[in-house]
């Protein structure tokens, strides 16, 4: 049984990544028996580990967690779920992987055959995440704490570890591109990536 193609989604926060990410799975599940599994980087947080990446909030001096720092993600953890999710018996036929960092970790790019980068003006960004944060999006709803995170953490990580890895795309969308109408054109794209796949010894760790 071949193993699961893995789609890396990547892009800067509220850039419409997990827009993307249910889109494409809509449309891959109109394929009969077609299997789908998402992973998003947001669950493999190093929030409780000691070492875990912070900055200084300016507004108290307090230490907070800085979620915009690879080193915020247990990846070594996400790589284990990732190969269990690869080699189990009942295991997807593509596998869509979602977060800010996915295409700037070397080691879980040697995972992707298909590699995604969502880009949005940051304005724009900035606006979604401050509307999606006070909807109750995360973790506070003051828009005070929520435009001072993104200028002095989320704008820094961005720009030091996100862009950069747009480089490695195949293909780099637009965030306010209408899904709807790039629905078939990605699907036919994923599609043909699993009818070229490989051996099923393709991916090696």
């Amino acid at each position: 049984m071949q193993k699961p193609i893995i789609v890396g989604i990547a892009g800067g926060s509220a850039s419409g990544k997990s827009t993307l990410t249910a889109a494409l799975t809509d449309a891959l599940l109109t394929v009969p028996g077609r299997r789908v599994s998402v992973m998003a980087t947001d669950r493999y947080m190093n929030t409780e580990r000691v070492g875990s990446p912070t900055f200084v909030f300016k507004a108290t001096g307090e230490a907070m967690f800085n979620a915009n720092h690879p080193d915020s993600v247990d990846w070594e953890r996400l790589v284990s779920d990732l190969d269990a999710e690869r080699f189990a018996v009942d295991r997807p036929d593509v596998i869509l992987l979602e977060g800010l960092m996915v295409l700037h970790a070397p080691r879980l790019r040697e995972y992707l055959d298909l590699r995604l980068f969502i880009e949005l003006d940051a304005d724009e960004r900035a606006l979604r995440r401050l509307l999606r944060d006070m909807q109750g999006g995360r973790a506070s709803r003051d828009p005070g704490f929520i435009a001072s995170y993104y200028l002095e953490c989320a704008r820094q990580g961005h720009a030091r570890y996100v862009e950069p890895s747009r480089v490695h795309a195949d293909l780099i969308l637009r965030g306010d591109a209408d899904w709807e109408r790039l629905r078939p054109l990605l699907l036919a794209v994923v599609e043909d990536r699993l009818a070229c796949a490989d051996s099923p010894d393709r991916h090696t760790s």
